[in-house]
């Protein structure tokens, strides 16, 4: 019953957000609201339970035994909402203008070049490990130059998105901790075994940049062989629309001052001398202050500004409701151990590639914790009676990562797909269609190098 009752939730909130019925925020809120209710009805628990588990999802939870305390969405929150009150600080000061007019200057109109250089550039952000961060800062370096030159908003999410997904696999990112801890084998090992498939992936996320910025050549009616021919006019009114955005708000004579506030809370950050949200809320306070000086002006931007962080730190809120009750509720593990009965033990040393592709949608609307010590975690010992070692079956484990970064219970998701003002649902399938191939090069490529046996 609980695993009809989390397939239902999950349909459902996929449904009203894909129809716009409800906003982002009343999807993850209501819709597992509802169903919470209900579960505490069939299991028999007290209605009270649910607002626990709302609680844990949102803030934090102790384990009675151990004592471990589990973070709920509320760190990933203040990052969200102090990050973008930065950045927006930072974006009309004119912090981000050189860098936008240096690409508008290379690209020469061309969305090819541009759509190569967000790739890039995501790459090497999110060597870090932190999904928030990259999509803080690619966002900030590329929206704007997007909407000047009329790229599709939604490419930008995808191109910052897929070098996340395969990048977050790095000793030092989330699911291979996750991974490795839940599973029982050394980090090293695994990230060794699963290096290749990241390899291949990069390069075909390159490529699917390439593609769309071909593609957006195309539909822009960009012809390169006449990119030289741009004349200084129409230069000038593209440079233009960065320059003149309100201008009464830039600050060119701090320009370096910003740069080096910014670069330190980067490098702190990276160095995790301090929470994120601790260096963003004490930056954009120093920003403001030294910007704008007056009161009366701080008081102005704040409220101008708190429309663009607020509705990414309620999304990421609301988040922590949805897997607040999936997993309060006993649903997340319900689900968990359905899919795995639903691998045949007469597949034998065939069931870790198998494994791999029907766990793919189960990293993706689960929480990674809830995946990793839930499936992972069982199943590791289901083919451990087939000759498949720990090691072999941590890699099928991490074969859905292809897909993670579409999933509704990833906080900074709402941030991005606001930000480019796209629909949720919307992008998620945009996703599938560019990126469906990752998938499947992971497969293949850890088959041909033994990681995963068949």
């Amino acid at each position: 019953m609980l695993t009809f009752l989390a397939l239902a939730m999950i349909i459902v909130f996929i449904v009203l957000l894909s129809k716009n019925k409800l906003t982002v925020f009343g999807a993850l809120t209501i819709v597992p609201f509802i169903f919470g209710a209900i579960t505490t009805f069939v299991t028999g628990a007290s209605f009270l339970d649910l607002f626990d588990w709302i609680k844990d999802g949102i803030l934090f939870s102790v384990d009675e035994e151990t004592g471990e305390v589990s973070m709920g969405v509320i760190s990933p929150a203040i990052v969200i909402l102090f990050a973008v009150l930065y950045f927006g600080v930072m974006l009309n000061v004119g912090l981000f203008d050189p860098l936008c007019e240096f690409f508008i200057k290379k690209a020469k109109g061309d969305p090819l070049k541009v759509t190569m250089a967000t790739v890039l550039t995501a790459t090497v952000v999110t060597m870090n490990g932190d999904t928030t961060t990259t999509i803080i800062i690619c966002v900030a370096a590329f929206l704007q130059l997007y909407k000047q030159m009329n790229i599709k908003l939604i490419y930008l999410a995808i191109i910052i998105v897929t070098p996340i997904g395969i990048f977050n696999q790095l000793p030092w990112g989330g699911p291979t901790i996750a991974a490795s801890t839940a599973m029982g084998v050394n980090i090293s090992e695994l990230f060794a075994a699963i290096l290749p498939g990241m390899i291949i992936a990069e390069i075909f996320a390159i490529g699917m940049a390439y593609f769309i910025g071909i593609k957006e050549r195309k539909r822009l009616h960009f012809d390169p062989k006449t990119a030289k021919d741009i004349s200084p006019e129409d230069m000038q009114e593209m440079l233009n629309a960065i320059r003149l955005k309100d201008p009464e708000l830039k600050r060119p004579k701090l320009f370096y001052f910003n740069l080096i506030l910014t670069l330190i809370i980067l490098v702190m950050l990276v160095m995790d001398v301090a929470h994120g949200g601790v260096l963003f809320g004490i930056g954009a306070a120093i920003a403001l202050t030294v910007n704008y000086r007056s009161a009366k002006l701080i008081n102005q931007r704040l409220d101008d500004l708190a429309a663009d962080s607020l509705a990414p730190a309620l999304a990421t809120l609301a988040a922590g409701v949805f897997s607040g009750v999936l997993t309060g509720s006993g649903m997340s593990t319900a689900l968990a151990m359905s899919i795995t009965a639903i691998i045949p033990e007469s597949l034998g040393s065939n069931m870790a590639p198998i494994y791999a592709l029907i766990s793919a949608p189960a990293i993706t609307f689960l929480p990674q914790d809830a995946f990793y010590f839930g499936i992972a975690g069982v199943m590791a010992d289901v083919m451990a009676q087939y000759g498949i070692t720990a090691n072999e079956a941590a890699v099928a484990s991490m074969v859905g990562q292809a897909f993670r970064l579409i999933s509704p219970v990833i906080p900074a998701l709402y941030m991005l797909v606001a930000s480019t003002e796209t629909n949720f649902i919307d992008f998620q399938k945009k996703y599938i269609i560019y990126a469906w191939p990752i998938i499947f090069i992971y497969i293949g490529t850890y088959i041909l190098t033994g990681a995963l046996p068949i």
